[in-house]
């Protein structure tokens, strides 16, 4: 068990702490129980003198109570007092009874004797014969003011009592009832300061325990204070001790000092297994030093090989790095190289060329270059890097040039002299020359020389080598871009023929599927202008149908049409179709293009057959117009002539059928007459009249022959001032002019309405406005209003009828007078036609500026 408690430092503060903690509790234990013992006696006790006092009082107050009421019935005859003295009888023995129960003392017994006594005395003696001498009073036979002890005797209970000896007699008193009392008075206030007494000492008991108590608990106190310095403390002064030797001996190991822990090793505890574990790690320490200081030495031989391998590595890495130099340098080569073969495939225009020449100066380590382009005459043109005038005016005109050598050897001169110069070099210096010249291969003919000049050292024969290579690939790129720009100038001839057609051509190439097509198609077709022209040369056959196929009316037999190109069911014929909504009539065909046996593109070609169409058009309106303008009154002239001829009719009817007759074949005159009129107009062979002529009164004599014609319409004619209105014109030509204006004016205000005539001079014009209030014109068919035979195509035209020849027949004769005509109009409100011809003084004086 001792080893036990030794293993543990812990063990022993624990053992030393819970034998402190039992003691405690054994302490607190007894002195609560004795405490508690004693304050339960002490609280006992009082509950009995408390009790013993309370049923005293009682007693007493039983009593006096007992005693007032048979007083109160001696002198007052109340018989309520008597009855409550003797009801007090029970109560009064209840007491007794209660006392002689906890009778413990003799004090107690001789009290309760006492009581008992007095109460047979007194219900026995005092209250019968009170009770006798009230009676007798009530009755009347004493009337005494005094109670006279002689009447008590003499009454016969009192006489009674004394025989059996029950209650004494005094022969001076008489019957002795004040003995008794005073006795009992004298018993209780006895009895009462021995309770009190009693109480006291209750008091006194509690207060000593109290004390006691006290007492215990600071000597508890100052047991524990003595425990914790008689043991604890040295205890633990001993335990922390032997830890601060452990943290000196930390201490003076870290100093390198020797520590000897062997008196604290051989305990079994936390501090004995510390110093053991604190000695094994000193010897580990020192056994590390010494391997470190051993290791130290094996380092330091290990540096002074790693010094002389860094000094072995550093030459190595200086001859990596000029060898790296190189390779870079080299690598720089050939990416100018790979550069310069790339610029030579690719370049396409003389751009290329300081280019080119700087690469080559850089790849052949030379200071200047120069690339020399020989023409068909013989003449020079030099691109050049780093070469300055001097240098270029001796290399191109001296005749000892290693440029003039090389063409008349027609190969490659070299060249060296001395420079006793300062400039590039601050020294004199040696500049070797070279000139390669550049054949063409088709006629080995020179075209170019390659120049260049190095400072110092010669020409290698890599460097050479080098040279002569890319002569000759500057020669094949020469001859190709001489190729390329004769492709480009015939690709830019073709463009041009293609943009010179009128047609729109789109030709579409198999093998690439690339899409030209020329100017005319732009035009036909506005809608390409919002693609920019890098994204139009990216898009492919399909995604050009797709787009213009967008503005076709007649979108699926354009589809089905080119769906047919490329296929064996090849399209010969031709397709028709109208774009934006009839905006435009568009005929379309296709050819093959076809070298040596086989297709190589497809040929779209678009023209515009809107006049055709329109023309077409016309033609069948202008039939369909005669057709229908003819037969009416060609059927009314048959009909009537017919009846006149097959029929007697009176002569009232055959003027009346003669008449309809004469105003249809006027009619049908008039309709000739426009015919011709149009016909001489197209044919450019309308004659004019021309004389002074006063348009007012012809306009009146007009208006006045309309408005017999027509009572639904009143005519007005306007003239700004009362000068004469005169032009110089055809009068027959006017008369139609304003016949067509005011005929129509009638025509299309078939309700009728006001038709106004204005007259205005202007600075070298007269203008006349005709205005109705008829079913007016829309907006969309002003801009073709004076076309032939175009007739407003809506309901309300359509009744009215007409050949559509009177405002083209107006509009001819308005120009044939250097005149302008135009139309305003608003829908269901009326027209406006004015007609603006120049002024007879000013047609006079050009004619006569253009004759002379």
């Amino acid at each position: 068990m001792n080893r036990w408690f030794k293993q543990k430092l812990g063990r022993d503060l624990m053992v030393v702490l819970y034998s402190f903690l039992a003691l405690a509790l054994v302490g607190s234990i007894f002195m609560y129980t004795y405490m508690e013992e004693r304050v339960a006696e002490n609280e006992q006790r009082l509950e009995d003198v408390d009790e013993r006092i309370d049923r005293l009082n009682t007693l007493w107050d039983e009593w006096q109570g007992a005693q007032y009421d048979s007083r109160g019935y001696l002198l007052f005859g109340d018989a309520d007092s008597l009855e409550r003295a003797q009801v007090k009888e029970n109560e009064f023995q209840q007491e007794i009874n209660w006392f002689k129960s906890v009778v413990q003392t003799k004090q107690g017994e001789i009290f309760a004797e006492d009581l008992q006594e007095f109460h047979d005395f007194y219900f026995g003696v005092i209250l019968p014969v009170t009770t006798e001498y009230g009676q007798l009073r009530a009755d009347g036979e004493i009337t005494e003011t005094t109670i006279d002890p002689e009447t008590v005797l003499a009454l016969p209970t009192a006489q009674r009592l004394i025989e059996q000896g029950v209650v004494p007699y005094n022969p001076e008193r008489g019957i002795d009832t004040l003995g008794p009392i005073q006795q009992i008075e004298t018993a209780l206030n006895d009895y009462k300061s021995l309770m009190d007494e009693e109480k006291q000492k209750v008091y006194d008991a509690w207060k000593l325990n109290n004390n006691i108590l006290q007492f215990l608990w600071i000597a508890s106190i100052l047991s524990f204070a003595a425990l914790i310095l008689l043991f604890i403390q040295p205890f633990l002064r001993r335990q922390t001790r032997l830890i601060s030797r452990l943290s000196i001996a930390s201490d003076r190991l870290l100093k390198g000092e020797i520590v000897d822990l062997s008196d604290q090793m051989e305990r079994e505890d936390e501090i004995g297994i510390m110093s053991r574990s604190f000695n094994k790690m000193a010897e580990t320490l020192r056994d590390n030093e010494r391997h470190l200081i051993e290791k130290n030495h094996e380092l330091q031989a290990q540096q002074e090989e790693l010094i002389a391998q860094q000094e072995e590595l550093q030459a190595q890495q200086q001859e990596l790095e000029e060898i790296l130099e190189q390779t870079q340098q080299n690598e720089q080569h050939l990416a100018y190289r790979n550069e310069l073969t790339e610029t030579l495939a690719a370049r396409d225009s003389l751009t290329a060329y300081p280019e080119i020449i700087e690469k080559l100066v850089a790849i052949t380590d030379s200071e200047v270059g120069a690339l020399v382009f020989v023409d068909a005459t013989g003449s020079f043109s030099i691109t050049s890097h780093g070469l300055n005038e001097t240098l270029t005016r001796q290399l191109l005109d001296s005749e000892n040039s290693v440029l003039t050598r090389a063409m008349t050897l027609r190969t490659t001169v070299h060249s060296s002299k001395q420079v006793a110069s300062d400039h590039p070099l601050p020294y004199p210096y040696y500049m070797y020359e070279t000139a390669v010249p550049v054949h063409d291969p088709t006629d080995d003919s020179i075209i170019a020389f390659i120049y260049l000049v190095r400072y110092k050292d010669r020409f290698t024969q890599t460097q050479m080598g080098d040279i002569m290579s890319f002569a000759r690939q500057l020669s094949l790129s020469l001859l190709r871009m001489r190729l390329f720009e004769e492709m480009t100038r015939e690709k830019g001839k073709t463009e041009r023929i293609l943009d010179s057609i009128r047609e729109a051509v789109i030709y579409v190439e198999h093998s690439t599927d690339d899409v030209f097509v020329n100017r005319p198609l732009y035009e036909m077709f506005p809608e390409l202008d919002d693609i920019t022209s890098r994204e139009l040369a990216e898009l492919s056959w399909n995604e050009w149908r797709e787009t213009i196929s967008t503005t076709v009316d007649q979108e699926d037999d354009f589809m089905k049409y080119t769906d047919r190109l490329f296929t064996d069911d090849f399209p010969h014929d031709s397709v028709s179709f109208s774009i934006r909504k009839g905006e435009m009539n568009l005929q379309m065909y296709a050819e093959r293009i076809v070298v040596g046996g086989l297709s190589k593109g497809t040929l779209l070609v678009f023209r515009d057959i809107t006049s055709e169409t329109e023309a077409e058009r016309l033609k069948s309106e202008f039939i369909s117009t005669i057709s229908h303008e003819l037969r009416t009154p060609l059927s009314s002239i048959y009909g009537f002539t017919e009846l006149m001829v097959k029929k007697q009719l009176p002569n009232e009817k055959q003027a009346k059928y003669l008449q309809t007759i004469h105003a249809e074949t006027e009619r049908l005159t008039h309709l000739v007459n426009d015919f011709l009129d149009v016909q001489r107009m197209e044919a450019g062979s309308q004659m004019y009249d021309r004389e002074q002529l006063d348009i007012e009164p012809v306009i009146r004599d007009m208006m006045t022959f309309y408005e017999a014609s027509s009572l639904k319409h009143k005519f007005e004619l306007i003239t700004a001032d009362d000068r004469p209105y005169e032009l110089f014109a055809d009068c027959q030509k006017f008369k139609q002019l304003m016949s067509n204006l005011l005929s129509n004016a009638v025509k299309y205000s078939p309700h009728g309405g006001k038709i106004t005539v204005e007259l205005a001079h202007h600075d070298q014009s007269v203008s006349i406005k005709v205005k109705d209030q008829g079913i007016g014109i829309p907006s969309d068919a002003l801009d073709r209003l004076f076309d032939k035979f175009y007739r407003v195509d809506n309901s309300d035209s359509r009744e009215i009828g007409g050949t559509g020849l009177g405002l083209p027949i107006c509009q001819e004769i308005v120009r044939g007078h250097a005149g302008q005509i135009h139309v305003e109009s608003v829908q269901h409100q009326g027209s406006t036609f004015t007609v603006v011809i120049p002024s007879f003084e000013y047609a006079v004086r050009e004619q006569e500026s253009t004759t002379a």
